[in-house]
C-alpha cells in the first residue's frame, strides 16, 4: 500500500498536487455557490422549481456557447493564467453578489444576470483545467491522475454540502456568500503556485488550412477552431463516444437539483438532510475515484462503462420509488459512485485519444456538446416538477439512462482496453 501511494501522481507530482487542490477548491466554491443559492431559493414563499430551473439553465447556457471558441485560446496561450482569469472572475462576480446583499438589494433577476456574467468564466477555468492534466504527469501516470482530477467535482460536493449547509444555519446567508469569496481565493493562490510550464505552441500538420498562397499553416483563431472541428467530426467513434457522454449528463446531472426538491417535496425536512444526501452522493463518488486512480490499466472499457450506465439508470429509479430518508441516503451513495465511475472513464478515453495539441479545443468541444445537455435537463426537471410528482421525474431520468446503456454495447470502439503503451501519442 505504501508503495502504490509513493508511486500515485498526487505525491510524485508537486506541480499537479498543487493543480489539484486548486481545481478543487475553485470547484467547491463553485458547488457551494450552487447549493447556497438553490436553498436560497426553494426557502422563497410559493412554488419554486420552475425559478430554480431556470437559474441553473441559466449558469449552463455560457457554458453551450462559449466554450468551443475558448478552446482555441486555451491551446494558444499559457493554460494556467487561463485558468487564472477563469476563477479570479468567478470570484469578482460572487463578490458583487454579495455586496448586493450586504445592502439588502438582492433580487432574483440580480442574481441571474450576476450568475450569468460569473458562468461566462466557468468554460475558460474548466477547458484550461482539463488541457493541462498531460502537461504535468508522464505517461505512466495519466490514468491516475485523470481519474483524481475527474474526481475534483465529487470532492466538492462532499465539502460543500456539509459547509453550506453548516454556514447558511450557523451564520446565515451573508457570511455563507462570504465564505464563498474565501474558498476561490484560496484556490486561486494554489493554482497560481504551478511552476510547470503550461505554455505549449499548437503543432500543425499536413491536415491542417493553410492560406492562400499555401506557403505557411494559416495559424488565425478561425483556422484553429475549424481544425478541432475537423478532428472530432472525422473520428466517427470518438462523436458517438462524446453524444453518449452527452446523454448520460442529460440523465445524471439533474440529480443535483433533484436532491434539494427531494428533500423539501418527499422528505419534508430541512436543509440538514440537504447536507446528508449531497454528503452521501459525494462520498460515494470519492471512494469510488479514489480507488481507481491506483488503476493504471483497464480492460473491457465499454461494457464496464454499459454496466455502469445500466447500474446507475437502476439506482435512480430505486430512489424514485423510496420514501425513507435513510435508504435514499444510501442509494444516494452509490449513485455518486457510478456518477464518479462514468466520469472518470469518459475523460480517461478522452485523455488518451485525443492529441495534446488539440486538447483544449476538444474539451472546450466536449463542455458544449454536455452544456447543451445541461440547460434543457434543468429547464425539464424544473418545469416538470410543477406538474409532475418528484419521484416520478427521476424514475423518467433513470429509464433513460437504461435505455441509453444498451447502445453502448453495440457502439463502435475507440479502444477496447486503456493501457500504458511505449510509443503512445498525444
Amino acid at each position: 500500500m505504501f508503495k502504490k501511494l509513493a508511486d500515485h501522481p498526487l505525491f510524485l507530482y508537486p506541480n499537479f498536487r498543487n493543480f489539484f487542490i486548486g481545481d478543487v477548491l475553485v470547484a467547491i466554491a463553485e458547488r457551494y455557490f450552487a447549493i447556497t443559492f438553490a436553498w436560497w431559493i426553494i426557502s422563497q414563499d410559493g412554488e419554486n422549481g420552475k425559478w430554480l430551473g431556470l437559474l441553473m439553465a441559466v449558469e449552463a447556457i455560457p457554458i453551450l456557447f462559449l466554450s468551443p471558441f475558448v478552446g482555441p485560446i486555451v491551446d494558444r496561450y499559457n493554460k494556467k493564467w487561463c485558468m487564472l482569469i477563469g476563477a479570479v472572475m468567478q470570484l469578482f462576480f460572487v463578490t458583487i453578489i454579495w455586496l448586493l446583499m450586504q445592502g439588502n438589494m438582492l433580487q432574483f433577476a440580480y442574481l441571474v444576470i450576476l450568475s450569468f456574467c460569473m458562468s461566462c468564466f466557468v468554460p475558460q477555468f474548466e477547458d484550461s483545467i482539463s488541457a493541462s492534466v498531460g502537461s504535468l504527469v508522464d505517461e505512466r501516470h495519466l490514468s491516475q491522475a485523470t481519474t483524481i482530477q475527474s474526481s475534483s467535482i465529487e470532492f466538492s460536493n462532499i465539502f460543500a454540502a456539509v459547509i453550506s449547509a453548516s454556514m447558511i444555519a450557523a451564520f446565515g446567508m451573508e457570511h455563507a456568500v462570504l465564505f464563498n469569496l474565501v474558498l476561490y481565493a484560496v484556490g486561486v493562490a494554489f493554482l497560481f503556485s504551478i511552476k510547470t510550464d503550461l505554455l505549449k505552441p499548437i503543432e500543425h500538420n499536413e491536415a491542417d488550412e493553410y492560406d492562400e498562397d499555401n506557403a505557411e499553416p494559416d495559424k488565425s483563431y478561425l483556422a484553429d477552431l475549424k481544425i478541432g472541428l475537423k478532428y472530432i467530426a472525422s473520428n466517427r467513434p470518438l462523436y458517438l463516444y462524446a453524444i453518449v457522454y452527452a446523454l448520460e449528463t442529460f440523465f445524471t446531472v439533474p440529480i443535483f437539483i433533484l436532491i434539494p426538491m427531494l428533500v423539501k417535496g418527499v422528505l419534508h425536512e430541512t436543509i440538514n438532510w440537504v447536507a446528508i444526501f449531497e454528503t452521501s452522493l459525494s462520498i460515494g463518488a470519492v471512494l469510488t475515484a479514489v480507488l481507481l486512480s491506483f488503476k493504471s490499466e483497464f480492460k473491457r472499457f465499454y461494457p464496464t462503462y454499459a454496466a455502469a450506465a445500466l447500474c446507475m439508470g437502476g439506482f435512480m429509479v430505486a430512489l424514485g420509488l423510496a420514501t425513507n430518508g435513510y435508504l435514499m441516503a444510501g442509494l444516494i451513495f452509490f449513485i455518486g459512485g457510478l456518477f464518479a465511475t462514468l466520469m472518470a472513464m469518459s475523460f480517461m478515453m478522452f485523455q488518451y485519444v485525443v492529441p495534446q495539441e488539440l486538447k483544449g479545443r476538444f474539451f472546450g468541444v466536449m463542455s458544449t456538446v454536455a452544456a447543451g445537455m445541461s440547460p434543457l435537463s434543468y429547464m425539464m426537471v424544473g418545469l416538470l416538477s410543477d406538474y409532475w410528482s418528484i419521484e416520478a421525474v427521476l424514475i423518467a431520468n433513470g429509464i433513460g439512462a437504461l435505455l441509453l446503456s444498451l447502445f453502448v454495447i453495440r457502439m463502435p470502439r475507440l479502444r477496447e482496453n486503456i493501457e500504458v503503451v511505449e510509443d503512445l501519442e498525444y
